[in-house]
Formats: C-alpha cells, structure tokens, sequence
C-alpha cells in the first residue's frame, strides 16, 4: 500500500494541473469577448438615451487621452511617409469628389445626398485610428503617420473643393474664419498629446511601457467616447425640427455604408505587404467630427447625417475585427492550453 501513495499524488497534481489550465484558457476566451460586446452595448445606450448628447463635450478629450496613451508607446524611428500613404491621401480626397458627383448623375435634385457622399467620404483619418490599431495589434506608427497626412490635406483642400460640391461661392471672412476655427481645433487634439507624451517620456523614461499596461482603459475611454457619439446622432435624427424622414435616412445610410465600405476595401488593396490592414484602417475609419460641423455649417442637417451615420458603419467593421481576434486568440489560447495538459500528463 506505501508504494501507491506517490502515484495517487502524482494523479492529484496532474488532475489540478489540467483544472488550472482550462480555467485560465476560458477566462481568456471571456476577457476576449467582452471588448466587441462592450462596442455593441454602446451603440444600444447611445440610441435609446439620446439624452447622453450633453456630454458631447467630453468627445475631444476622450480623443485625446487616447492619443496621449498611444504617443507614450510610439517609436518615432518607425514612422516615416510611404508609397500608400499618398495613395491613401489621393483616395481619401477621390471618394468624397466622386461620391458627390455620381450622387449628381443620378437625380440628386435638392442636393442632399451629393452633399452626404462628399462630407462623408472627404473625412480625414479619426483621430483614435491609432488607439484601434494597437486593440487590433497593428503598427501604430504607419496609422498616425497617415493621420497627419490626411489631415493636413483635406484642411488644405477643403477651401478649394466646398464652393464645388455645394454649388456656391462659400468665401469671405466667415468662411475662412470657421475653418481656421475647425483646423485650429483638430491640430490642437492631435498636436497637444505629442507634446504631451514626449515631455511624460523625457521625465519619465518609464512611462513608455503605459501604453501596453494600460491598454484597457484606453479601450474603456473608447467606448464611452463611441457611446455618447451614439447618443448624438440618436438625438439628430429623433429630434423633430431636422425631418429625418424614414426614406431620406434609408438613402443617407445605404450611402454612408457603401462609402465605408469602399474605403477599407480600396485602403486594404493600396497598402504594403505586412501593412495592408493598417492601410485599411487609415482609410477607413474616418473623423467624422470635422465634416459633420461643414456639413451643418454650410450644407444642411441632412447633408451632416451622412458622416453622422458613418461612425455606426466604422465601429460597426471594428467591432468585427476585435470579435475577429477574439476568436483568434481564443484558438490560440486553446492550443497552448492543450499542449500544456499533455506536457503535465
């Protein structure tokens, strides 16, 4: 009988090992899942609590916190300007032009949806690309690089291209005194976290190693920021005085969604070997805020639906792929898991 007790421990050990090792695999495979249902959860609070649009004063500071957090962990030497960063550019620009034109040769008598195509599809890269790109595990450097570029261009062609698309001499001092205003405060949510990280990583060399510590706040920053922008377009097209009609807001949204999707295919095709999905979502996901404040400024609240509604079909597809990696890292975390248990047997 002694000479059995130190197999049946050995079974103990082995029996713990493996319970240990399938806990820990579905613990991830949960932790996994929460971020895509997380994103879904946002856009339901967001339309049922159009009340949530007072916040939408927090928007540029989520924005940059978000960029803060990603700059703490940039390597400066990676970023430099490649071949698909201008053809990103060329498109980012060619969609909006386009859009509005073939809207003009299909009957767009008022207007409005020529004026959707082009405010939607002329957004510069959003300002949290980078944030997604690091939840999707991606070069975050070849993403803000894109969205310098994007941005400076479309704010230095958009004095040019507005009068066009609107059919209208839009110049003057208040014309240019709004998009000073607009350009001001786009370069001061981009450029503010750079100087911001650079000084915290000159003080604190540490602070570097932030980014990948704290990367589930920035995701929780995120969703709230996705939230209230949810909210904002549940209180536009609920609120009487803008008559969102059912068929005008169907057009506008098949619009918008063929606009996104177009982006992130086309983006996906110009970039580099290794770098396509990167491509993909500098192209794609888009800063709508900037074109939604033109498009109310100088178009219609109809016209501001469309890049309005383009934030749902964006967070849409990153809601995909962050459900896309889950699944990934889940089989990956199975795998190892099962390799362990046959390792300990």
């Amino acid at each position: 009988m002694p000479e059995r007790a130190p197999a049946r421990v050995v079974t103990d050990a082995t029996s713990r090992a493996r319970l240990l090792c399938v806990c820990w695999s579905k613990a991830r495979n949960m932790a996994a899942m929460i971020r895509p249902l997380a994103l879904m959860c946002a856009f339901v609070v967001g339309w049922f609590f159009p009340q949530g649009a007072v916040l939408a004063w927090t928007v540029p500071w989520f924005v940059r916190f978000m960029l803060f957090m990603v700059f703490l962990g940039l390597n400066v030497h990676k970023m430099g300007l490649k071949r698909s960063h201008f053809l990103i550019l060329a498109l980012n620009l060619g969609v909006g032009v386009f859009g509005c034109e073939l809207m003009r040769v299909f009957g767009d008598e008022q207007g409005e949806l020529a004026a959707a195509a082009f405010f939607t599809g002329l957004a510069p890269t959003a300002t949290a690309a980078p944030a997604i790109a690091s939840f999707l595990k991606r070069e975050v450097e070849y993403v803000v690089t894109g969205l310098l570029l994007t941005t400076l261009g479309v704010a230095l062609a958009l004095p040019a291209l507005l009068p066009w698309a609107l059919n209208v001499e839009a110049g003057g001092d208040a014309f240019f005194g709004a998009f000073l205003h607009v350009a001001g405060n786009v370069a001061s949510t981009i450029v503010a976290p750079i100087i911001a990280a650079r000084l915290t990583r000159w003080i604190y060399p540490s602070s570097a190693s932030w980014t990948a510590r704290f990367k589930n706040w920035t995701f929780y920053t995120w969703t709230l920021m996705v939230t209230v922008i949810s909210c904002r377009a549940s209180e536009f097209i609920h609120d009487p005085s803008n008559n969102v009609s059912s068929s005008i807001l169907l057009h506008i949204a098949l619009l918008s969604l063929g606009i996104c999707v177009t982006n992130f295919l086309l983006g996906f095709c110009v970039g580099e070997k290794g770098l396509r999905e990167e491509s993909s979502q500098t192209l794609g996901q888009k800063n709508t805020g900037a074109m939604i404040y033109f498009a109310s400024l100088y178009a219609s609240p109809l016209a501001a639906l469309g890049p309005t509604i383009y934030v749902l079909w964006h967070n849409s597809w990153n809601a995909i792929q962050l459900q896309y990696l889950a699944i990934k890292d889940s089989r990956q975390s199975h795998s190892a898991s099962s390799a362990n248990q046959e390792s300990v047997s």
